[in-house]
């Protein structure tokens, strides 16, 4: 079973003839060291003396490192000399730059020797490609357990501390505890996790801080963390709604809450009837690893756990591989929750492939767990990308994964930039604001993967689109994420290639601005860019055309001519974005509909309509525009429209009548013959009314009718509010009625007569 816990380990002892070292922790204060040192610093090394070595004196008294050394061991081999009589105090730093191009920027290891020449501390084998302000440096400051784990690659702290580690042994370890309101629940249902914490806690570096509650709500397709703070009275709650559309599918969901080290686990189970949770009978003592399955390169955690503890008493491991070897082995002691943990590589040279076994004992307790060693099957490119999931919420941290499949560099390069900024507005694509963008190196482990993470900032300015790019001289690999407001709701109407205009419609000789951005961007290596061919179609779907000069015969004194499609051209930038503009000329266009067709790439195609009109034709008649034909409660209604001939600020009367037989009235100004007038619809249907022993319906769903009237001239909309807007249509609108005669008798029958533009559903 894989455990998205880490524990901590307390101490580790190793057994002879153990293969892998087992790891620990343990601090060594009894040596000056190589606290932090910075080998490519930013700007040209060859050209100034930049870089820089830290040394720091974790013990109690004052060391004369007077005449000892601080050397590069790889290729270039350069030594400094500390000069005579120099002394570090206790707790003291001193940093020192020797001479241009000191160290090497790949596989450097940096040695600090005494004045003769015995190696008093040195760095593991490090390697800064990033050329910026970041140094590798110890965790804490003296930290030195001689394990890789001392080490971190971060920014600099020249001069000052890289954080202290401050061990109370006989202080109680901080608890934490978690409960949930049901064990069983049906979908549809609501979870609440609550639990508290001991105490506060707080931590010093990067940066004082207080430590967060971490839950994790692991089930068979569902994955979700979540991140807390403990209450003054020491509580945390948290919920969550369990609806299928949501992602929450039938099975058990194992809870794990983390504080500072310390967890807590409970469950519960989902389905369409209740799902009796059997509790697992745990053994006094229990080995498992991280995963089922490892391949060479990979790193393993061993993870055990006992019900007693046994003072002074160790669990003594060994691996065995399929062939009945040997391979691992060690002697681990619990912490004080009674666990176990340690890591094992899983090696390149000659790995036996199959199942491996762990067998342990801890004094008369055995246990015995398996994982199976697989052969490293690459992928067809040379850089595989992927993010945890597609859409996330401001705050969340964005975990990408990927490796190299056919050959293996130190470093990539990492970017992520922001493809447009919702904050603007969706269809803002003219490079306004300011789009989030993070340039960074992610490192390779020795099976070829790497992972990286990134905390979305808190903001509105953070929702839209974004694009993960990893690259090299051997290639690159993009992949695209989307910030949005509620991620666990949110539905994916996003498209790869996307065409806007700025407004629906024009006078002729206006300019229409064309804008969009292309999600999907082929990627090529050479320097041809991939362009996005705009053409306009008439309402035939057939191309404008306009008459053109042969470029051969231009300067001839009677040239041919021929008829040429009307064609714009656009080029995307790095982020997708594209922008073009053009005159709607009289010579060309007359009123009426028309669409703009643009195809990107030969592969992806996007349209969009416009209306053109002329403002001097007299003879023309009004024309409205609505945001659409059904509406439902609550919302708003947009009518545009122009009428030709009409002054500045001419007044237009606007009724409307309802499904109920009821009208409203209203008013606006002409602005150049155009006008506006925006309607909500009602927030509620009405109820019933019984009078005279009859039930009365009356509705506000139905079809609605809105005249505007300048007096010489009326034009009309209609529009629909329906109690399921997305599903239904606008299919009917009357368009007059009359009777037979305009007087009857009484007892006479009256005929009604009528027409329409359409028939609606349901009318």
């Amino acid at each position: 079973m894989r455990s998205h816990l880490a524990f901590l380990l307390f101490a580790f002892l190793l057994l002879g003839g153990t293969v892998y070292p087992v790891i620990g922790q343990t601090s060594s204060n009894d040596h000056v060291v190589i606290n932090e040192v910075d080998i490519n610093p930013p700007g040209d090394d060859s050209l100034t003396i930049s870089e820089w070595v830290e040394l720091y004196n974790p013990t109690d008294s004052a060391v004369n490192v007077g005449g000892w050394k601080v050397a590069s061991t790889t290729i270039l081999k350069k030594t400094f000399t500390i000069p005579l009589g120099t002394i570090i105090e206790p707790e003291g730093f001193l940093t020192y730059s020797y001479t241009k191009v000191w160290f090497t920027d790949v596989s450097e290891l940096v040695q600090l020797r005494d004045s003769d020449d015995n190696v008093i501390d040195e760095t593991p084998k490090i390697t800064d490609v990033s050329n910026d302000f970041s140094s590798w440096q110890r965790t804490y400051d003296g930290i030195d357990t001689d394990t890789s784990d001392d080490w971190e690659f971060a920014t600099s702290s020249a001069g000052s501390t890289n954080g202290k580690l401050i061990v109370e042994e006989e202080e109680e370890a901080v608890s934490v505890s978690v409960e949930i309101n049901k064990s069983e629940f049906l979908f549809g249902e609501t979870a609440y996790i609550s639990g508290s914490v001991s105490e506060k806690v707080f931590f010093e570096k990067p940066f004082f801080q207080a430590a967060s509650i971490e839950i994790l709500i692991d089930g068979p397709t569902f994955y979700k963390s979540v991140t807390l703070y403990p209450d003054l009275n020491l509580n945390f709650e948290t919920s969550l709604s369990l609806h299928q559309v949501l992602g929450v599918s039938e099975g058990i969901y194992d809870v794990i809450v983390d504080y500072a080290g310390s967890t807590a686990q409970s469950k519960f189970s989902v389905g369409e009837e209740i799902i009796i949770i059997e509790e697992e009978e745990q053994n006094d003592l229990s080995i498992s690893f991280d995963a089922d399955s490892y391949i060479p390169g990979q790193t393993a955690t061993i993870n055990g756990v006992t019900k007693d503890i046994i003072p002074f008493e160790g669990l003594k491991f060994k691996v065995i591989n399929p062939s009945g070897i040997q391979i691992f082995d060690g002697t681990l002691y619990p912490n004080t929750a009674g666990k176990f943990s340690t890591t094992i590589f899983m090696t390149t040279v000659s790995p036996t492939y199959g199942e491996h076994k762990i067998i342990a004992e801890y004094a008369t307790l055995e246990a015995e767990s398996t994982f199976e060693l697989l052969e490293d099957e690459k992928e067809d490119t040379l850089i595989s990308l992927d993010i945890d999931k597609k859409f996330y919420g401001i705050g969340e941290t964005v975990k990408i994964t990927g490796r190299l499949n056919q050959v293996w560099i130190p470093a990539l390069d990492l970017e992520i930039i922001q493809l447009n900024n919702l904050a603007l507005g969706t269809k803002d694509f003219s490079g306004g604001g300011t789009n989030l963008k993070t340039l960074d190196v992610v490192r390779p482990i020795g099976d070829g993967n790497f992972n990286y993470e990134f905390k979305i900032p808190v903001g509105s300015a953070s929702l839209g689109n974004y694009k993960i790019t990893v690259s090299k001289d051997i290639g690159s690999v993009s992949t695209t994420f989307q910030v949005v407001e509620n991620p666990d709701e949110f539905i994916d109407q996003s498209v790869p290639f996307s065409i806007f205009v700025d407004k629906e419609m024009y006078d002729l000789g206006e300019a229409v601005i064309i804008s969009g951005v292309v999600t999907d961007i082929k990627e090529r290596s050479t320097f041809e860019v991939p362009v996005i061919k705009i053409s306009v179609l008439n309402e035939l779907k057939q191309p404008v055309t306009m008459i053109g000069v042969p470029e051969g015969l231009r300067l001839t004194s009677s040239p041919g001519t021929v008829v040429v499609p009307i064609e714009y051209t656009a080029i995307p930038d790095s982020a997708g974005f594209y922008n073009v503009q053009f005159q709607l000329s009289p010579s060309i266009f007359d009123e009426g509909t028309y669409f703009l067709k643009a195809v990107y790439d030969n592969r992806l195609t996007a349209s969009t309509p416009i209306s053109i009109i002329d403002p001097l034709n007299l003879e023309g008649y009004g024309q409205l525009d609505i945001n659409k034909e059904v509406f439902g409660l609550g919302e708003e209604v947009i009518v545009e429209g122009i009428i030709p001939n009409l002054s500045q600020g001419t007044g237009i009367d606007i009724t409307l009548f309802k499904p109920d037989g009821d009208t409203d009235t209203f008013g606006v100004l002409a602005d150049n013959s155009r006008f506006s007038w925006n309607w909500k619809t009602p927030i509620a249907e009405k109820s019933n009314v019984i009078a005279n022993e009859r039930v009365v319906i009356s509705s506000n769903y139905g079809v609605y009718h809105a005249t505007f009237s300048t007096g010489t001239e009326t034009v009309k909309v209609f529009f629909k509010v329906s109690p399921d807007p997305e599903n239904d249509s606008l299919v009917v609108m009357p368009l007059e009625v009359t009777t037979d005669r305009p007087i009857y008798n009484a007892g006479e029958s009256i005929t009604v007569l009528g027409t329409a533009q359409k028939i609606a559903q349901g009318a």
